[in-house]
């Protein structure tokens, strides 16, 4: 009697029984069976669109309560994606619609490479979707992305559990949403990039399963590479994981397990594909990663001086306070890492020691896993390892993640064995977690909230405990599973509002309208510029949203925030007086020399602002949005000749901007007398109010006599003109003020933005001034050696400028990284002086002939040339570029030949029917009924 066969089943070199050796049988192409088998996967996986829909339910839900545009005024910008990240989406969009350069940008501080920004950013696949949204709908675009990534981790968690430990769809669906809305893939969402590493872990670790079992490769390579394409950080961080993974899972399986093919020397030879195909896969992403690596040459690595003693971050209490529901300290620096995964991962997870339904083995191996992760958040040396050797600028722990898709497994391991658990053991780890809950609250733990934290997590324990009773015992046959799984969707709902409710108060969730009405306010301003000017040039505005306006405006300017930082320019830029410091730069500070210097030939600003005399009349003005646009007649070109003495000067020598920029023009114009532009007011000596005087190197130290109350530095002069008076304090050690002017509020002094060139305004001539600095802490300093207030001198400035235009550069045609033009150099000129920021990138060809650029100023750009007149043409494309490029290329080349080989190897023959009753594979059939 011949046996029913399933064909699906037929293995290599087997013989199989027919199900009828009469029967006439059907043959079918091969192409047709192989695309049958392309949709095999998904046989009995169509739950996991219940993993990807109910995240997205959850998530939507959360923010209708936030009251997110449509259904309130807010909007999902919050800190970086609302300060930096939405006009980078911005100009991705330009980007794609043709309007912007992928390589180089102007609309960062005064010009930078683009591309590390992409690299960083940007380079998530899911960022083109901006592209297909209206103007005006930014914020909905993001909207869409965050959603998305959302159900995309709760559907591929669901792919990884079914496929690596397959049991009921209905424990798969409720673990792979935990998945999805654990506390990290909540607070960290706005971090959009980051998100890709997330959802797409399950996949890279099922890919190294599928590696080590079966020398299966594809998934691994295609979901590592995409990984780290699109964000070679969070990639870095996720590389470092699947290598511990490689060793833990491979451990942790019994040598059947791991080697079910009988594979011999299978450890060495399964290693070696591990660092072959990583290898491919980081190679494929080359493309991004040099190019990222090249921008971080600029600045970043040297960002902090991270301190890599080995010390303790925190008590182990307030990690295991984070990991119950409802429990938010901060995203700021003192942060620790979001590790709430579900109360019921919380509950399973000691209990997955003690059952005997997980081997010893898995024990280990996951307690080791579980330990060394534990390890990595406590140790200061580890941690910084983990965030590519530098200190988080806020937003700390950025790898937890990967500790939440751990213990969501070993719950989900122990869930598995749910009918044969001893609910004793359950009950009591329940109660020790009760009482764990309240001995934390007794530490007044600020992290856990007495009714959001505490009380929510005792009635989620209960409740669970109660559920997972129902579950052993089958309530309600079989339904009570799913009265589990709306519990859990009801938690996560509540932790998720809890979690968002307590970001949005650290650090502030903004309005859709603050955005909306901001951009509309300027962009009329900006188009109008655009259109009435096709040339080259830079522009400024004196409101500011965030720091990068820019790119949402398409101006080119000075302002630009970004972890990708040129710390030279940044420098640069502070030194000539204006607001920049850190990994920032901001149009603050502006006088009509550095502005000049600098090319800003267009400054945007309110109808009621009053500027200085050199710019005469607005040549714009938008009464509805009350914007003006004034022109500067003595704005430079992008580059200039200049005497080649500048290439001498130092910009260090002085502490003040004003003296800074007198030598600067000194040296420019080759002005054997020194020139000042800056007019300085002398020996003005403050009196004192509550302050003793002392001296510290380079300054003079003023400390408050009685710390309770107000200490005043007060300056007193008799202006000689009617001119607009400018303001710097030089100070290495600032110390928060107030400047005020006649008693009245100009600005705080020494905070964040206003370490610059400050201006009190045009004031009468002949009367007395009185300019204090109240202070806000107890002591204040002030650099010796430098007059504090300078006026500008017109009649000089009018005169030196137009020396310094008359050899500009004369730009014919250029795109974002390219230009075309002539200059004259004279004799006495012979340096051509671009205020571009010097980077090996640019390749220059005067007359035709390629010139090496090199750094003037700290920071500029500068070519030396004979007298007469050049054609000049410039190109941006770094080598580094042609390099990853070249890298990609090859494996992705390796990559298909790999597959191609593998093709043809494992390649099925045609079908070969036998009447015989039997038939030996390779065999391609379609049976009757089947």
């Amino acid at each position: 009697m011949n046996e029913e066969i399933n064909p699906d089943a037929v293995s290599d070199g087997e013989l199989l029984p027919m199900a009828d050796a009469n029967k006439p049988i059907k043959q079918v192409s091969a192409l047709k069976i192989r695309i049958s088998h392309i949709f095999k996967p998904l046989d009995g996986m169509y739950h996991i669109g219940f993993a990807f829909i109910l995240p997205v339910m959850i998530m939507a839900l959360i923010y209708i309560a936030m009251e997110v545009w449509p259904f309130g005024k807010s909007s999902v910008l919050v800190l970086d994606l609302n300060g930096q990240y939405v006009y980078y989406f911005e100009a991705l969009r330009d980007i794609l619609r043709g309007e912007q350069g992928l390589l180089y940008s102007f609309e960062r501080a005064l010009g930078g490479e683009f591309l590390g920004i992409i690299a960083y950013y940007l380079a998530s696949p899911f960022s083109i979707l901006v592209a297909l949204f209206p103007e005006g709908h930014i914020t909905e675009s993001l909207y869409t992305i965050l959603l998305l990534k959302c159900g995309l981790s709760g559907m591929n968690m669901c792919v990884y559990l079914h496929k690596s430990h397959p049991t009921k769809p209905v424990s798969e669906v409720i673990f792979s949403v935990m998945y999805a809305l654990t506390s990290y893939a909540v607070v960290m969402q706005h971090n959009t990039m980051w998100i890709d590493c997330l959802l797409f872990l399950p996949l890279i670790l099922l890919g190294v399963e599928s590696l080590i079992k079966y020398k299966k490769y594809k998934l691994y390579v295609i979901t590592l590479a995409v990984a780290v394409f699109s964000n070679y950080y969070i990639g870095y961080m996720v590389c470092i994981a699947v290598a511990a993974y490689f060793f833990f899972y491979y451990c942790m399986c019994t040598p059947s397990e791991r080697n079910p093919i009988g594979e011999r020397c299978h450890f060495i030879k399964t290693l070696l594909r591990m660092m072959l195909y990583s290898a491919i896969a980081v190679g494929i992403a080359s493309i991004i990663i040099i190019p990222a690596y090249y921008s971080l040459q600029f600045g970043k690595t040297t960002f902090s001086s991270p301190n890599f003693d080995f010390k303790q971050k925190f008590d182990f209490l307030d990690l295991i306070a984070k990991m119950y529901p409802g429990t938010y300290d901060t995203v700021r620096p003192e942060g620790l890492p979001f590790v709430f995964s579900g109360t019921i991962t919380l509950i399973l997870l000691p209990v997955f020691f003690i059952i005997k339904n997980i081997t010893p083995r898995q024990k280990i191996a996951y307690g080791a896993l579980m330990g060394f992760f534990i390890f990595s958040f406590n140790s200061t040396t580890i941690d910084l390892v983990w965030h590519g050797f530098q200190r988080p600028n806020w937003l700390n722990y950025r790898y937890s993640f990967i500790f939440c898709f751990v213990i969501i497994v070993m719950a989900y391991l122990v869930y598995e064995h749910i009918r044969e658990l001893d609910m004793k053991v359950v009950l009591g780890t329940g109660a020790v977690l009760g009482l764990l809950i309240c001995i934390i609250q007794k530490f007044d733990n600020e992290a856990v909230p007495d009714l959001a934290g505490v009380w929510f997590s005792i009635a989620c324990i209960a409740v669970y405990i109660i559920l997972l009773s129902g579950c052993r015992r089958n309530w309600l046959d079989g339904s009570i599973q799913t009265i589990l799984c709306v519990a859990v969707l009801l938690e996560l709902f509540c932790n998720g509002l809890l979690q968002t409710i307590a970001l949005d108060k650290d650090v502030h969730y903004s309005s859709r309208a603050s955005y909306m009405n901001f951009m509309n306010k300027w962009t009329p301003a900006a188009e109008w510029m655009n259109e009435n000017d096709t040339s080259f040039y830079r522009a400024e505005k004196t409101e500011h949203r965030k720091t990068n306006d820019n790119f949402a405006l398409n101006i080119r300017g000075l302002s630009n925030s970004t972890s990708t930082l040129n710390a030279k320019q940044i420098e640069f830029l502070e030194r000539m007086g204006y607001s920049s410091r850190s990994h920032w730069s901001k149009y603050l500070g502006g006088t009509p020399v550095a502005d000049s210097l600098l090319g800003i030939k267009y400054i945007m600003t309110l109808d009621s602002k009053e500027m200085n005399d050199v710019y005469g009349e607005p040549i714009y003005h938008d009464e509805k949005n009350e914007t003006v646009i004034y022109e500067n007649p003595y704005a430079l070109s992008l580059g200039y000749m200049v005497n080649s003495d500048v290439v001498d000067f130092d910009m260090e020598d002085d502490k003040s901007p004003f003296d800074r920029m007198n030598k600067l023009i000194t040296k420019l114009v080759g002005s054997e007398t020194k020139l000042e532009i800056f007019k300085a007011y002398k020996n003005i000596k403050p009196t004192t109010e509550n302050l003793d005087l002392s001296y510290v190197t380079g300054h003079k130290k003023y400390s408050k006599v009685n710390t309770s109350r107000s200490g005043k530095l007060i300056f007193t002069f008799t202006p000689v003109n009617d001119k607009e008076i400018f303001v710097y304090f030089p100070s290495d050690y600032r110390r928060d003020a107030k400047l005020k002017v006649n008693g009245s509020d100009v600005s705080e002094y020494f905070t964040n933005e206003t370490c610059r060139i400050v201006s009190i305004g045009k004031q009468p001539a002949g009367e007395e001034l009185i300019v204090s600095l109240t202070l806000d802490k107890d002591e204040i300093y002030i650099g010796n050696g430098s007059n504090y207030f300078y006026y500008l001198d017109e009649e000089l400035f009018e005169e030196v400028m137009p020396k310094l235009q008359e050899n500009g550069f004369i730009i014919d045609s250029f795109t974002d990284s390219s230009f075309e033009g002539k200059i004259t150099a004279t004799e006495d000129k012979s340096l051509f002086l671009l205020t571009i920021p010097y980077d090996e990138g640019w390749n220059v060809y005067i007359d035709g002939e390629k010139v090496e650029t090199f750094e003037v100023l700290d920071s500029l750009t500068a070519i030396e040339l004979t007298p007469g007149e050049h054609t000049v043409s410039m190109k941006y494309f770094p080598k580094c570029y042609t390099y990853g490029i070249t890298i990609s290329i090859c494996s992705l080349a390796l990559f298909l030949i790999i597959l191609v080989l593998d093709f043809i190897l494992h390649r099925r023959k045609p079908v070969i029917a036998f009447q015989t009753g039997a038939f030996k594979k390779p065999v391609l059939s379609e049976y009757d009924d089947k």
